[in-house]
């Protein structure tokens, strides 16, 4: 781990690490750690107590009072990126790096929050996906990758496998870099690079791809009411994101990076009677409540009246041109704040939108004097 990117991380104090050897807390003059299976059965297992010293030792060392304890162990949940994005959420995480025949279950019912694999195979320990898992987890942490934008243009970026990447020389044996790259048209190299992406995705994980697929034509139905569906089309071109619900004219997108549920419909007019007197609101509403995200209902306001609602207004800029000086001149910091934050967006190629209360006069009415556009939202109080 003093190598390479993470190890830059560690000396410059992005991030921290310290290592426990289980056999320095044995109970025992041999340093003996493991023993025979109760109930017989080939192979060695780790005794509970050595563990649970060892554990306690780095409870003990720990600044964080919140923390996960990770055992790396075969039949756990398959490490994946989205994990990788959640378990960097986290203050601190302890892996626990199992051997032999594993672990004694009842120190793993004491202490372990989380049970992770690596993949279908068998290693010798835990080890190795320890290390998979906590180079993975500190690239997403701010300052560890010298640009900070790097994790999300690449590999399982808008589920879609990384396009090819070529450097010089121009020609090499006989074999030439692609001529759109070389063109200088940003605009033509993203449309030849996404293009690229879908066709390895498609060739090499037709399971990725399928997601894909089902992401963009949802895109393309949420173009009947494109501006109210904004934060949840973002969601699915630029974040982890997953469809949970989705018929002929309702929706549920959850956004894992920003943590938030979006649930709409397709038309600008709203949904029809017919819809409503149907069991869709219900089960649509209950998906709702059952997520532990923030959830915004962003064109669905008469239909969950009465519930424990907070009411929001959505302003979104959707030119394509930054607000210019002259449009914001007369609306002091407001008018600047939402200037800079437009052009934010924009140069990131995403369009601005923010959530503000009904109450915050000012903002709303800058917002509409130069130019943007506001619609209600209802938020679902936890």
């Amino acid at each position: 781990m003093n190598t390479g990117i993470i190890g830059r991380a560690l000396k410059e104090g992005k991030i921290g690490l310290k290592t426990y050897n289980i056999r320095d807390y044995a109970d025992n003059n041999r340093a003996q750690v493991d023993d025979y299976p109760y109930g017989g059965g080939a192979g060695q297992v780790i005794m509970a107590e050595p563990v649970y010293r060892c554990y306690q030792a780095a409870v003990y060392d720990s600044y964080s009072v919140k923390r996960r304890c990770v055992y790396l162990s075969p039949t756990g949940k398959k490490f994946d990126q989205r994990m990788a994005k959640e378990f960097s959420h986290e203050d601190e995480i302890i892996f626990l790096c199992g051997h032999y025949e594993g672990v004694d279950q009842r120190v793993l019912d004491e202490i372990v929050t989380d049970y992770v694999s690596a993949g279908d195979y068998i290693l010798t320990g835990g080890e190795l996906p320890a290390l998979t898992m906590i180079d993975a987890v500190s690239r997403l942490l701010p300052g560890v990758l010298g640009n900070d934008s790097s994790p999300d243009i690449e590999t399982f970026y808008r589920d879609l496998l990384e396009y090819p990447q070529y450097s010089r020389p121009e020609i090499w044996r006989g074999k030439n870099v692609p001529s759109v790259l070389l063109s200088g048209s940003h605009a033509n190299i993203e449309k030849h690079r996404l293009a690229e992406s879908i066709v390895r995705t498609r060739d090499s994980r037709p399971d990725l791809y399928e997601k894909y697929e089902r992401k963009t034509g949802l895109i393309d139905k949420m173009k009947r009411a494109r501006i109210q569906n904004i934060p949840a089309s973002q969601a699915l071109l630029f974040s982890d994101s997953e469809i949970l619900f989705e018929s002929d004219e309702l929706y549920l997108v959850k956004d894992y990076d920003n943590r938030s549920v979006f649930a709409g419909c397709f038309e600008k007019k709203g949904i029809s009677n017919s819809v409503k007197d149907t069991g869709e609101f219900t089960d649509l509403l209950s998906l709702c409540k059952s997520e532990g995200y923030e959830v915004y209902l962003l064109n669905l306001p008469e239909t969950f009246a009465g519930e424990d609602l907070e009411n929001l207004v959505m302003i979104t800029f959707t030119e394509r041109n930054p607000l210019s000086s002259a449009r914001v001149r007369d609306h002091g910091k407001t008018g600047q704040y939402l200037r800079e934050k437009i052009s934010g967006c924009l140069s990131a190629g995403r369009t601005y939108y923010e959530f503000i209360p009904f109450s915050d006069d000012l903002m709303l009415s800058t917002a509409v004097s130069i130019g943007l556009y506001s619609s209600p939202v209802i938020k679902l109080k936890k």
